[in-house]
Protein backbone atom coordinates (compact mmCIF):
# COMPACT_ATOMS: atom_id res chain seq x y z
CA UNK A 1 0.00 0.00 0.00
CA UNK A 2 2.97 2.23 1.05
CA UNK A 3 4.30 1.46 -2.51
CA UNK A 4 1.44 2.31 -4.29
CA UNK A 5 0.46 5.34 -3.03
CA UNK A 6 4.25 7.05 -3.48
CA UNK A 7 3.97 6.02 -7.23
CA UNK A 8 0.70 7.55 -7.41
CA UNK A 9 2.44 10.42 -5.95
CA UNK A 10 5.77 10.45 -8.46
CA UNK A 11 3.46 10.09 -11.42
CA UNK A 12 1.11 13.17 -10.24
CA UNK A 13 4.29 15.31 -9.85
CA UNK A 14 5.65 14.03 -13.05
CA UNK A 15 2.56 15.20 -14.72
CA UNK A 16 2.87 18.54 -13.22
CA UNK A 17 6.16 18.86 -14.90
CA UNK A 18 5.23 17.12 -18.30
CA UNK A 19 2.10 19.24 -18.87
CA UNK A 20 3.81 22.91 -18.58
CA UNK A 21 6.53 21.66 -21.00
CA UNK A 22 4.40 20.35 -23.29
CA UNK A 23 2.13 23.52 -23.71
CA UNK A 24 5.22 24.68 -24.96
CA UNK A 25 5.29 22.76 -28.45
CA UNK A 26 3.82 24.41 -31.41
CA UNK A 27 1.14 22.74 -33.20
CA UNK A 28 2.39 19.99 -34.92
CA UNK A 29 0.95 18.48 -38.54
CA UNK A 30 -1.30 15.26 -38.69
CA UNK A 31 2.29 13.72 -40.25
CA UNK A 32 4.41 14.20 -37.01
CA UNK A 33 1.05 12.78 -35.04
CA UNK A 34 1.61 9.58 -36.86
CA UNK A 35 5.35 9.73 -36.46
CA UNK A 36 4.89 9.93 -32.84
CA UNK A 37 2.22 7.04 -32.60
CA UNK A 38 5.65 4.87 -34.60
CA UNK A 39 8.09 6.68 -31.92
CA UNK A 40 5.65 5.40 -28.79
CA UNK A 41 5.85 2.06 -30.24
CA UNK A 42 9.33 1.81 -30.77
CA UNK A 43 9.96 3.16 -27.45
CA UNK A 44 7.53 0.67 -25.98
CA UNK A 45 9.73 -2.36 -27.47
CA UNK A 46 13.19 -0.58 -26.73
CA UNK A 47 12.33 0.25 -23.00
CA UNK A 48 9.84 -3.13 -22.05
CA UNK A 49 10.62 -5.44 -23.83
CA UNK A 50 14.24 -5.56 -23.80
CA UNK A 51 16.06 -5.87 -20.48
CA UNK A 52 19.77 -6.14 -20.56
CA UNK A 53 21.32 -7.85 -16.94
CA UNK A 54 23.85 -5.14 -15.73
CA UNK A 55 25.61 -6.44 -12.34
CA UNK A 56 23.08 -6.56 -9.72
CA UNK A 57 20.59 -4.80 -11.42
CA UNK A 58 19.78 -4.01 -15.68
CA UNK A 59 19.18 -1.37 -18.36
CA UNK A 60 16.74 -0.79 -21.05
CA UNK A 61 18.26 0.53 -24.60
CA UNK A 62 15.36 3.35 -24.51
CA UNK A 63 18.09 5.94 -25.57
CA UNK A 64 17.99 4.27 -28.94
CA UNK A 65 14.20 5.50 -29.42
CA UNK A 66 14.40 8.72 -26.88
CA UNK A 67 16.99 10.50 -29.47
CA UNK A 68 15.08 10.45 -32.10
CA UNK A 69 11.95 11.34 -30.58
CA UNK A 70 13.58 14.66 -29.13
CA UNK A 71 15.05 15.40 -32.44
CA UNK A 72 12.17 14.70 -34.75
CA UNK A 73 9.08 15.82 -32.69
CA UNK A 74 8.73 18.95 -30.64
CA UNK A 75 10.93 18.06 -27.31
CA UNK A 76 7.96 19.79 -24.64
CA UNK A 77 5.64 16.63 -25.84
CA UNK A 78 8.46 14.05 -25.26
CA UNK A 79 8.20 13.05 -22.25
CA UNK A 80 4.31 12.40 -22.36
CA UNK A 81 5.02 10.15 -24.95
CA UNK A 82 7.63 8.54 -23.51
CA UNK A 83 5.02 7.80 -20.33
CA UNK A 84 2.41 7.10 -23.30
CA UNK A 85 5.11 4.09 -24.35
CA UNK A 86 6.18 3.18 -21.21
CA UNK A 87 2.51 2.00 -20.60
CA UNK A 88 1.69 0.57 -23.25
CA UNK A 89 4.64 -1.52 -23.08
CA UNK A 90 3.91 -2.51 -19.37
CA UNK A 91 0.00 -3.15 -21.36
CA UNK A 92 1.92 -5.84 -23.15
CA UNK A 93 3.94 -7.47 -20.76
CA UNK A 94 0.81 -7.30 -18.35
CA UNK A 95 -1.22 -9.39 -21.11
CA UNK A 96 1.07 -11.50 -21.70
CA UNK A 97 1.69 -12.48 -17.93
CA UNK A 98 5.28 -11.44 -17.56
CA UNK A 99 4.37 -8.59 -15.23
CA UNK A 100 1.73 -7.92 -12.39
CA UNK A 101 -1.12 -5.30 -13.19
CA UNK A 102 0.08 -3.40 -10.10
CA UNK A 103 3.46 -2.06 -12.34
CA UNK A 104 1.01 0.16 -14.03
CA UNK A 105 0.70 2.34 -11.79
CA UNK A 106 4.97 2.57 -11.71
CA UNK A 107 5.02 2.86 -15.75
CA UNK A 108 4.60 7.34 -15.46
CA UNK A 109 7.02 8.02 -12.79
CA UNK A 110 9.44 5.94 -14.63
CA UNK A 111 9.38 8.69 -17.72
CA UNK A 112 11.29 11.00 -15.64
CA UNK A 113 14.36 10.31 -17.37
CA UNK A 114 13.10 12.20 -20.56
CA UNK A 115 12.37 15.08 -18.77
CA UNK A 116 16.06 16.69 -17.89
CA UNK A 117 16.93 16.15 -22.05
CA UNK A 118 13.57 17.90 -23.13
CA UNK A 119 13.83 20.96 -20.57
CA UNK A 120 17.71 21.14 -21.83
CA UNK A 121 16.66 21.52 -25.75
CA UNK A 122 12.92 23.22 -25.07
CA UNK A 123 15.85 26.23 -23.72
CA UNK A 124 18.15 25.72 -25.92
CA UNK A 125 15.70 26.13 -28.83
CA UNK A 126 17.10 24.84 -32.69
CA UNK A 127 20.63 24.35 -32.93
CA UNK A 128 22.96 23.19 -35.54
CA UNK A 129 26.08 22.32 -36.30
CA UNK A 130 29.00 22.35 -33.83
CA UNK A 131 26.63 24.43 -31.65
CA UNK A 132 24.46 21.49 -31.56
CA UNK A 133 26.99 19.43 -29.48
CA UNK A 134 27.52 20.70 -26.45
CA UNK A 135 23.37 21.02 -26.34
CA UNK A 136 23.37 16.99 -27.18
CA UNK A 137 25.60 16.76 -24.00
CA UNK A 138 24.00 18.63 -21.81
CA UNK A 139 20.91 16.76 -22.59
CA UNK A 140 22.42 13.52 -21.98
CA UNK A 141 23.96 14.86 -18.63
CA UNK A 142 20.53 16.00 -17.61
CA UNK A 143 18.83 13.12 -18.22
CA UNK A 144 21.44 10.55 -16.30
CA UNK A 145 21.60 13.30 -13.50
CA UNK A 146 17.30 13.52 -13.15
CA UNK A 147 16.90 9.53 -13.43
CA UNK A 148 19.63 9.41 -10.73
CA UNK A 149 18.12 11.55 -8.33
CA UNK A 150 14.55 10.85 -8.73
CA UNK A 151 15.86 7.16 -8.81
CA UNK A 152 17.21 7.25 -5.53
CA UNK A 153 14.41 9.53 -3.79
CA UNK A 154 11.76 6.71 -5.04
CA UNK A 155 14.29 3.99 -3.50
CA UNK A 156 14.45 6.22 0.06
CA UNK A 157 10.55 6.79 -0.03
CA UNK A 158 9.86 3.15 -0.53
CA UNK A 159 12.36 1.45 1.71
CA UNK A 160 12.25 3.76 4.14
CA UNK A 161 16.04 4.16 4.41
CA UNK A 162 18.60 5.95 2.26
CA UNK A 163 18.94 4.50 -0.65
CA UNK A 164 22.56 3.28 -1.50
CA UNK A 165 24.21 3.96 -5.04
CA UNK A 166 26.55 1.21 -6.61
CA UNK A 167 28.89 3.49 -8.79
CA UNK A 168 29.88 0.51 -10.97
CA UNK A 169 26.72 -0.78 -12.12
CA UNK A 170 25.44 3.17 -12.29
CA UNK A 171 28.24 3.61 -14.59
CA UNK A 172 27.80 0.70 -16.43
CA UNK A 173 24.30 2.11 -17.25
CA UNK A 174 25.55 5.06 -18.41
CA UNK A 175 27.96 4.02 -21.06
CA UNK A 176 25.42 1.60 -22.41
CA UNK A 177 23.11 4.42 -22.53
CA UNK A 178 25.87 6.66 -24.15
CA UNK A 179 27.08 4.07 -26.56
CA UNK A 180 23.39 4.17 -27.93
CA UNK A 181 22.90 7.55 -28.25
CA UNK A 182 24.55 8.52 -31.38
CA UNK A 183 23.27 5.43 -32.37
CA UNK A 184 20.10 7.06 -31.99
CA UNK A 185 21.45 10.23 -33.25
CA UNK A 186 22.05 8.91 -36.78
CA UNK A 187 18.44 6.94 -36.85
CA UNK A 188 17.11 10.41 -36.56
CA UNK A 189 19.42 12.45 -39.22
CA UNK A 190 18.58 9.55 -41.36
CA UNK A 191 14.52 10.17 -40.52
CA UNK A 192 14.73 13.99 -41.28
CA UNK A 193 14.93 12.70 -44.81
CA UNK A 194 13.34 9.25 -44.88
CA UNK A 195 10.92 8.71 -41.93
CA UNK A 196 10.38 4.65 -42.35
CA UNK A 197 14.48 4.75 -41.72
CA UNK A 198 13.06 4.74 -38.28
CA UNK A 199 12.44 1.08 -38.88
CA UNK A 200 16.42 0.66 -38.73
CA UNK A 201 15.87 0.29 -34.62
CA UNK A 202 14.12 -3.20 -35.39
CA UNK A 203 17.11 -4.96 -36.38
CA UNK A 204 19.03 -3.56 -33.42
CA UNK A 205 15.95 -4.48 -31.37
CA UNK A 206 16.57 -7.71 -32.76
CA UNK A 207 20.00 -7.86 -31.31
CA UNK A 208 19.63 -6.33 -28.38
CA UNK A 209 16.81 -9.15 -27.23
CA UNK A 210 18.87 -12.16 -28.27
CA UNK A 211 21.67 -10.88 -25.83
CA UNK A 212 18.96 -9.51 -23.15
CA UNK A 213 17.52 -13.55 -22.91
CA UNK A 214 20.89 -15.14 -23.43
CA UNK A 215 22.05 -12.97 -20.27
CA UNK A 216 18.62 -13.73 -18.50
CA UNK A 217 19.36 -17.75 -19.28
CA UNK A 218 22.31 -17.08 -18.07
CA UNK A 219 21.55 -15.43 -14.63
CA UNK A 220 18.79 -18.14 -14.45
CA UNK A 221 21.35 -20.94 -14.89
CA UNK A 222 23.93 -19.10 -11.95
CA UNK A 223 20.20 -19.17 -9.79
CA UNK A 224 19.61 -22.66 -10.27
CA UNK A 225 23.81 -23.94 -9.43
CA UNK A 226 23.14 -21.55 -6.53
CA UNK A 227 20.48 -23.09 -5.54
CA UNK A 228 21.67 -26.71 -6.22
CA UNK A 229 24.77 -25.37 -4.12
CA UNK A 230 22.39 -24.32 -1.27
CA UNK A 231 20.42 -27.33 -1.27
CA UNK A 232 24.02 -29.91 -0.93
CA UNK A 233 25.26 -27.16 2.02
CA UNK A 234 22.07 -28.07 3.78
CA UNK A 235 22.16 -31.74 2.69
CA UNK A 236 25.84 -31.80 3.87
CA UNK A 237 24.97 -29.54 7.12
CA UNK A 238 22.20 -32.06 8.08
CA UNK A 239 25.01 -35.18 7.78
CA UNK A 240 27.35 -33.81 9.53
CA UNK A 241 24.79 -33.13 12.28
CA UNK A 242 23.61 -36.16 12.54
CA UNK A 243 27.34 -37.36 12.77
CA UNK A 244 27.45 -35.33 15.34
CA UNK A 245 24.12 -36.50 16.92
CA UNK A 246 25.09 -40.16 16.99
CA UNK A 247 28.75 -39.15 18.41
CA UNK A 248 27.19 -37.63 20.99
CA UNK A 249 24.40 -39.35 22.40
CA UNK A 250 25.88 -42.87 22.79
CA UNK A 251 28.78 -45.47 21.03
CA UNK A 252 26.75 -47.40 19.10
CA UNK A 253 28.13 -48.94 15.71
CA UNK A 254 24.71 -49.64 14.09
CA UNK A 255 23.47 -46.02 14.90
CA UNK A 256 26.90 -44.83 13.50
CA UNK A 257 26.85 -46.60 10.69
CA UNK A 258 23.35 -45.53 9.63
CA UNK A 259 24.20 -41.96 10.34
CA UNK A 260 27.19 -41.95 8.00
CA UNK A 261 25.23 -43.54 4.67
CA UNK A 262 21.77 -41.84 5.41
CA UNK A 263 24.21 -38.27 5.42
CA UNK A 264 26.10 -38.94 2.67
CA UNK A 265 22.84 -40.48 0.63
CA UNK A 266 21.31 -36.43 1.56
CA UNK A 267 24.41 -34.75 1.67
CA UNK A 268 25.18 -35.70 -2.68
CA UNK A 269 21.50 -35.63 -3.21
CA UNK A 270 21.80 -39.87 -3.96
CA UNK A 271 18.78 -42.36 -4.98
CA UNK A 272 20.14 -44.53 -2.78
CA UNK A 273 22.85 -46.51 -0.95
CA UNK A 274 24.07 -49.31 0.77
CA UNK A 275 27.00 -50.17 3.64
CA UNK A 276 28.30 -53.12 4.44
CA UNK A 277 30.72 -54.41 7.35
CA UNK A 278 32.19 -57.56 8.76
CA UNK A 279 35.00 -58.42 11.28
CA UNK A 280 35.08 -58.33 14.70
CA UNK A 281 31.22 -57.79 14.75
CA UNK A 282 28.51 -59.43 13.37
CA UNK A 283 27.77 -58.93 9.74
CA UNK A 284 26.33 -55.49 8.72
CA UNK A 285 24.13 -54.57 6.24
CA UNK A 286 22.92 -51.35 6.36
CA UNK A 287 20.47 -50.04 3.25
CA UNK A 288 19.05 -46.58 2.15
CA UNK A 289 16.97 -44.80 -0.27
CA UNK A 290 15.77 -46.79 -3.71
CA UNK A 291 18.45 -49.17 -2.84
CA UNK A 292 16.76 -51.73 -4.44
CA UNK A 293 16.26 -50.76 -7.58
CA UNK A 294 20.15 -49.55 -7.41
CA UNK A 295 21.15 -53.37 -6.28
CA UNK A 296 23.91 -54.01 -8.98
CA UNK A 297 25.01 -51.27 -9.46
CA UNK A 298 25.98 -50.77 -6.11
CA UNK A 299 27.08 -54.12 -5.21
CA UNK A 300 29.56 -53.31 -8.26
CA UNK A 301 30.71 -50.09 -7.09
CA UNK A 302 31.17 -51.69 -3.23
CA UNK A 303 33.46 -54.75 -5.02
CA UNK A 304 35.50 -52.25 -7.22
CA UNK A 305 36.49 -50.07 -4.29
CA UNK A 306 37.23 -52.90 -2.01
CA UNK A 307 38.94 -54.72 -4.38
CA UNK A 308 41.34 -51.22 -5.27
CA UNK A 309 41.07 -50.16 -1.67
CA UNK A 310 40.06 -46.54 -3.31
CA UNK A 311 37.50 -44.76 -3.78
CA UNK A 312 35.60 -45.97 -7.19
CA UNK A 313 33.38 -43.98 -9.48
CA UNK A 314 31.15 -46.43 -12.23
CA UNK A 315 28.79 -45.26 -14.90
CA UNK A 316 26.47 -48.23 -15.79
CA UNK A 317 23.12 -48.27 -17.76
CA UNK A 318 22.34 -44.52 -16.97
CA UNK A 319 23.40 -44.95 -13.50
CA UNK A 320 26.22 -43.14 -11.70
CA UNK A 321 27.59 -45.16 -8.68
CA UNK A 322 30.28 -43.53 -5.90
CA UNK A 323 31.90 -45.92 -3.25
CA UNK A 324 34.84 -46.12 -1.29
CA UNK A 325 36.15 -48.48 1.33
CA UNK A 326 34.95 -48.52 4.87
CA UNK A 327 38.03 -50.43 6.56
CA UNK A 328 39.30 -49.90 10.02
CA UNK A 329 41.28 -51.34 12.82
CA UNK A 330 40.13 -51.49 16.17
CA UNK A 331 41.19 -53.21 19.70
CA UNK A 332 38.90 -56.64 18.65
CA UNK A 333 40.64 -56.50 14.67
CA UNK A 334 40.48 -55.36 11.60
CA UNK A 335 36.63 -54.86 10.41
CA UNK A 336 36.14 -55.07 6.33
CA UNK A 337 33.68 -53.26 4.58
CA UNK A 338 32.29 -50.75 2.00
CA UNK A 339 30.04 -47.50 1.30
CA UNK A 340 28.37 -47.33 -2.00
CA UNK A 341 25.92 -44.50 -2.87
CA UNK A 342 23.85 -43.81 -6.66
CA UNK A 343 21.87 -41.99 -8.17
CA UNK A 344 20.75 -41.47 -12.44
CA UNK A 345 21.60 -39.09 -14.90
CA UNK A 346 23.73 -37.01 -13.39
CA UNK A 347 27.49 -38.60 -12.51
CA UNK A 348 29.85 -37.73 -9.43
CA UNK A 349 32.24 -35.14 -9.14
CA UNK A 350 35.49 -34.47 -7.63
CA UNK A 351 34.05 -32.17 -4.91
CA UNK A 352 31.16 -34.44 -4.25
CA UNK A 353 33.88 -37.21 -3.95
CA UNK A 354 35.73 -35.09 -1.35
CA UNK A 355 32.25 -34.35 0.74
CA UNK A 356 32.17 -38.42 1.07
CA UNK A 357 35.69 -39.11 1.58
CA UNK A 358 35.89 -36.79 4.55
CA UNK A 359 32.08 -38.29 5.83
CA UNK A 360 33.73 -41.74 5.95
CA UNK A 361 37.25 -40.90 7.04
CA UNK A 362 35.56 -39.22 10.59
CA UNK A 363 33.19 -42.17 10.71
CA UNK A 364 36.43 -45.10 10.46
CA UNK A 365 37.73 -43.18 13.55
CA UNK A 366 34.52 -43.30 15.49
CA UNK A 367 33.31 -46.95 14.34
CA UNK A 368 36.97 -47.80 15.91
CA UNK A 369 36.41 -46.40 19.14
CA UNK A 370 33.16 -47.64 19.06
CA UNK A 371 34.73 -51.25 18.97
CA UNK A 372 37.22 -50.40 21.56
CA UNK A 373 34.50 -49.25 23.59
CA UNK A 374 32.29 -51.78 23.41
CA UNK A 375 35.56 -54.39 24.44
CA UNK A 376 36.59 -52.76 27.44
CA UNK A 377 32.85 -52.67 28.24
CA UNK A 378 32.57 -56.25 27.49
CA UNK A 379 35.55 -57.08 29.78
CA UNK A 380 34.66 -54.91 32.44
CA UNK A 381 30.89 -56.84 32.28
CA UNK A 382 31.80 -60.30 31.83
CA UNK A 383 33.76 -63.30 33.64
CA UNK A 384 36.90 -63.96 32.03
CA UNK A 385 36.67 -67.94 32.67
CA UNK A 386 33.28 -68.02 31.62
CA UNK A 387 32.45 -65.42 29.26
CA UNK A 388 29.25 -64.81 30.99
CA UNK A 389 28.15 -61.45 32.93
CA UNK A 390 29.52 -60.57 36.05
CA UNK A 391 27.89 -59.33 38.94
CA UNK A 392 28.48 -56.07 37.51
CA UNK A 393 26.64 -57.08 34.80
CA UNK A 394 23.72 -58.15 36.86
CA UNK A 395 23.66 -55.26 39.04
CA UNK A 396 23.29 -53.22 35.99
CA UNK A 397 20.95 -55.50 34.03
CA UNK A 398 18.53 -55.51 36.81
CA UNK A 399 19.00 -51.97 37.79
CA UNK A 400 17.78 -51.08 34.23
CA UNK A 401 14.89 -53.49 34.25
CA UNK A 402 13.79 -52.69 38.20
CA UNK A 403 13.03 -49.04 36.99
CA UNK A 404 10.65 -49.74 33.96
CA UNK A 405 9.64 -53.28 36.09
CA UNK A 406 5.65 -53.85 35.67
CA UNK A 407 4.12 -56.70 38.21
CA UNK A 408 2.08 -57.98 35.25
CA UNK A 409 5.58 -59.46 33.62
CA UNK A 410 7.32 -60.54 36.83
CA UNK A 411 11.13 -61.33 36.53
CA UNK A 412 13.01 -64.34 38.42
CA UNK A 413 16.20 -63.80 39.97
CA UNK A 414 18.04 -66.92 40.41
CA UNK A 415 21.07 -67.78 42.68
CA UNK A 416 22.90 -71.18 42.36
CA UNK A 417 25.76 -72.17 44.83
CA UNK A 418 27.68 -75.27 43.81
CA UNK A 419 27.46 -78.08 46.13
CA UNK A 420 30.53 -80.63 46.22
CA UNK A 421 32.58 -78.25 43.95
CA UNK A 422 35.62 -77.56 46.14
CA UNK A 423 36.13 -81.35 46.91
CA UNK A 424 36.17 -81.77 43.05
CA UNK A 425 38.86 -78.80 42.81
CA UNK A 426 40.88 -80.38 45.71
CA UNK A 427 41.00 -83.55 44.31
CA UNK A 428 41.61 -82.81 40.76
CA UNK A 429 43.27 -79.79 40.98
CA UNK A 430 42.53 -75.93 39.65
CA UNK A 431 42.68 -76.28 36.09
CA UNK A 432 39.83 -78.84 36.05
CA UNK A 433 37.89 -77.22 38.60
CA UNK A 434 38.23 -74.10 36.34
CA UNK A 435 37.34 -76.60 32.94
CA UNK A 436 34.37 -77.68 35.66
CA UNK A 437 32.95 -74.36 36.08
CA UNK A 438 33.51 -73.47 32.26
CA UNK A 439 31.38 -76.42 31.07
CA UNK A 440 28.25 -75.94 33.46
CA UNK A 441 28.45 -71.68 32.83
CA UNK A 442 27.60 -73.33 29.20
CA UNK A 443 25.33 -75.58 29.98
CA UNK A 444 23.08 -72.62 32.30
CA UNK A 445 23.70 -70.24 29.37
CA UNK A 446 21.80 -72.64 27.04
CA UNK A 447 18.86 -73.75 29.75
CA UNK A 448 17.65 -70.11 30.57
CA UNK A 449 18.58 -68.43 26.79
CA UNK A 450 15.07 -68.60 25.69
CA UNK A 451 14.23 -66.44 28.59
CA UNK A 452 17.25 -64.81 30.12
CA UNK A 453 20.70 -64.41 30.57
CA UNK A 454 23.33 -66.50 32.88
CA UNK A 455 26.01 -65.02 34.97
CA UNK A 456 28.80 -66.21 37.42
CA UNK A 457 29.06 -64.17 40.78
CA UNK A 458 32.21 -65.31 41.75
CA UNK A 459 33.96 -69.12 42.99
CA UNK A 460 31.02 -71.42 42.37
CA UNK A 461 27.80 -69.11 42.31
CA UNK A 462 25.99 -68.51 39.15
CA UNK A 463 22.96 -66.70 38.81
CA UNK A 464 20.22 -66.80 36.11
CA UNK A 465 17.75 -63.43 35.49
CA UNK A 466 14.53 -64.95 33.42
CA UNK A 467 11.41 -63.76 32.60
CA UNK A 468 8.81 -66.55 31.48
CA UNK A 469 5.36 -68.07 32.27
CA UNK A 470 4.67 -69.18 35.58
CA UNK A 471 3.58 -72.30 34.13
CA UNK A 472 7.30 -72.90 33.05
CA UNK A 473 8.78 -71.92 35.88
CA UNK A 474 8.98 -75.02 37.45
CA UNK A 475 10.69 -76.79 34.16
CA UNK A 476 13.01 -73.87 33.61
CA UNK A 477 14.57 -74.26 37.29
CA UNK A 478 14.65 -77.98 36.89
CA UNK A 479 16.57 -77.80 34.12
CA UNK A 480 19.32 -75.04 35.41
CA UNK A 481 19.67 -77.32 38.39
CA UNK A 482 20.78 -80.11 35.87
CA UNK A 483 22.36 -78.07 33.96
CA UNK A 484 24.80 -76.91 36.96
CA UNK A 485 25.25 -81.16 38.37
CA UNK A 486 28.06 -83.35 36.96
CA UNK A 487 28.41 -86.47 38.65
CA UNK A 488 31.54 -89.24 37.49
CA UNK A 489 32.85 -92.05 39.07
CA UNK A 490 34.56 -90.51 42.16
CA UNK A 491 32.87 -87.40 42.28
CA UNK A 492 29.14 -85.59 42.48
CA UNK A 493 28.75 -82.01 41.67
CA UNK A 494 25.66 -80.52 42.64
CA UNK A 495 23.86 -77.20 43.32
CA UNK A 496 21.81 -74.99 45.64
CA UNK A 497 19.19 -72.61 44.46
CA UNK A 498 17.39 -69.83 45.47
CA UNK A 499 14.40 -67.77 43.85
CA UNK A 500 13.30 -64.04 44.00
CA UNK A 501 10.37 -62.64 42.22
CA UNK A 502 10.82 -59.26 41.14
CA UNK A 503 9.79 -56.45 41.25
CA UNK A 504 7.13 -58.19 44.01
CA UNK A 505 9.77 -59.03 46.73
CA UNK A 506 12.75 -56.29 45.98
CA UNK A 507 13.01 -52.68 44.21
CA UNK A 508 16.64 -52.46 43.69
CA UNK A 509 19.61 -54.97 42.85
CA UNK A 510 21.01 -55.05 46.16
CA UNK A 511 17.51 -55.69 47.92
CA UNK A 512 17.56 -59.01 45.52
CA UNK A 513 20.71 -60.18 46.38
CA UNK A 514 20.64 -59.82 49.96
CA UNK A 515 17.53 -61.54 49.67
CA UNK A 516 18.69 -64.29 47.56
CA UNK A 517 21.79 -64.75 49.81
CA UNK A 518 19.81 -65.26 52.88
CA UNK A 519 17.24 -67.84 51.21
CA UNK A 520 20.45 -70.26 49.57
CA UNK A 521 21.78 -69.96 53.34
CA UNK A 522 18.70 -70.89 54.70
CA UNK A 523 18.22 -73.88 52.36
CA UNK A 524 21.67 -75.06 52.85
CA UNK A 525 21.53 -75.32 56.56
CA UNK A 526 18.24 -77.26 56.36
CA UNK A 527 19.94 -79.50 53.81
CA UNK A 528 22.55 -82.62 54.36
CA UNK A 529 23.73 -83.06 51.31
CA UNK A 530 26.80 -85.67 51.83
CA UNK A 531 28.56 -88.55 53.37
CA UNK A 532 30.21 -86.13 56.09
CA UNK A 533 27.17 -84.44 57.16
CA UNK A 534 24.87 -87.75 57.75
CA UNK A 535 28.11 -89.21 59.51
CA UNK A 536 28.17 -86.35 62.14
CA UNK A 537 24.57 -86.25 62.41
CA UNK A 538 24.83 -90.22 63.63
CA UNK A 539 28.06 -88.98 66.23
CA UNK A 540 25.94 -86.21 67.71
CA UNK A 541 23.22 -88.71 68.05
CA UNK A 542 24.98 -91.12 70.01
CA UNK A 543 26.55 -88.15 72.05
CA UNK A 544 23.45 -86.94 72.91
CA UNK A 545 22.13 -89.57 74.11
CA UNK A 546 25.34 -90.34 76.66
CA UNK A 547 25.04 -86.60 77.47
CA UNK A 548 21.42 -84.90 76.84
CA UNK A 549 22.83 -81.80 78.02
CA UNK A 550 25.58 -81.98 75.78
CA UNK A 551 22.88 -81.43 72.45
CA UNK A 552 21.79 -77.92 73.37
CA UNK A 553 24.92 -76.45 74.34
CA UNK A 554 26.55 -77.78 71.08
CA UNK A 555 23.18 -76.21 69.16
CA UNK A 556 23.66 -73.13 70.61
CA UNK A 557 27.59 -73.03 70.20
CA UNK A 558 26.87 -73.71 66.68
CA UNK A 559 24.41 -71.03 65.97
CA UNK A 560 27.09 -68.56 67.87
CA UNK A 561 29.52 -69.42 65.13
CA UNK A 562 27.15 -68.99 62.06
CA UNK A 563 25.98 -65.54 63.07
CA UNK A 564 29.82 -64.51 63.73
CA UNK A 565 30.75 -66.68 60.27
CA UNK A 566 27.73 -64.20 58.69
CA UNK A 567 29.06 -61.22 59.84
CA UNK A 568 32.73 -61.92 58.57
CA UNK A 569 31.03 -62.90 55.25
CA UNK A 570 32.24 -66.38 54.78
CA UNK A 571 31.73 -68.28 52.08
CA UNK A 572 28.57 -71.02 51.59
CA UNK A 573 30.79 -73.86 52.24
CA UNK A 574 33.22 -72.36 54.68
CA UNK A 575 30.08 -71.47 56.47
CA UNK A 576 28.91 -74.72 56.61
CA UNK A 577 32.61 -76.27 57.81
CA UNK A 578 32.24 -74.01 60.60
CA UNK A 579 29.09 -74.76 61.54
CA UNK A 580 29.90 -78.89 61.73
CA UNK A 581 33.16 -78.15 63.54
Amino acid sequence: MREATLEALAGALFLCFAAPLALTATATHPVEWLLAAALVGLYAIAARLIVLPIGAGYVVPSYLVLVPMLLLLPPGIVPALAAAGLLLGTLVRVASGRAEANKLLASIPDAWHALGPAAVLVLSGRVSGATAVPVYVGAFAAGCMLDLALATARGAAVLGVGHRIQPRELAQVWLVDATLAPVGLLIAHAAQRHALDLLLTLPLDGLLVVLSRAGSARIDDAQLRLDVVARERRRLQTAVGRLGDALAAKLDLTALTDVVLRGSVEALDASGGRLTLSGPIAPLVLESGDAANLDSTLWAAADAAQAENAACRLHVDGIHALAMPFDFASAAGSAQGAIAIAREERAFGGDEQEVMERLVERARVAAADVIAHRVLREQAYSDPLTKLGNRRALNAELDERLTGACVSEPMLLLLFDLDGFKAYNDAFGRLAGDALLVRLGSRLADAVSEYGAAYRLGGDEFCALVVAPSAKLDALIARATEALSEKGESYAVGTSHAAVLLPHEAAGADHAMQLADERMYARKRGRTSSIAGQTRDALMQILAAKQPELHDHCSDVAQLCRRVGSALQLHSDALEELVRA
